[in-house]
């Protein structure tokens, strides 16, 4: 596989496209989050996999820094009922932060602690994606 941005692809997992809420704060380091604020914030996926994902921002996040993401994950069953799970929460570190248009940038992350329960949500999730 080839990323546009890096050349070859070194991802061990394959992302799906997505279109979820992720909820964000600023972990580490400290003079980061001073400059962006202790508060939740909302952003857009774009993609998902068991080790990372990739959303769309309001602000800049340099690499490296550590966030504590929340995700609502959610299965449909065949006759078309919607059951949500309850929030997840990861620690994630930022691998990139590329802008895009209107003053939004592309946050690349790799996860970096899921508790056990949550990690099964984030591959159950993630499989449930790959059943035609």
């Amino acid at each position: 596989m080839y990323n546009r941005y890096w050349g070859k692809d070194r991802r061990r997992f394959q992302r799906l496209k997505v279109n979820l809420s992720v909820w964000y704060t600023v972990e580490a380091p400290l003079f980061v989050r001073n400059a962006l604020g202790y508060r939740e914030q909302e952003a857009k996926t774009v993609d998902i996999c068991e080790g990372g994902m990739a959303f769309i921002a309001q602000s800049h996040i340099p690499a490296w820094t550590t966030l504590i993401l929340k995700l609502v994950f959610f299965k449909t069953d065949r006759e078309g009922i919607v059951s949500f799970f309850d929030p997840v929460e990861i620690v994630a570190e930022v691998r990139s932060s590329l802008p895009c248009e209107k003053n939004e940038y592309r946050i690349g992350v790799c996860f970096k602690e899921i508790r056990t329960a949550n990690k099964t949500e984030v591959m159950q999730f993630v499989g449930s994606l790959l059943i035609p």
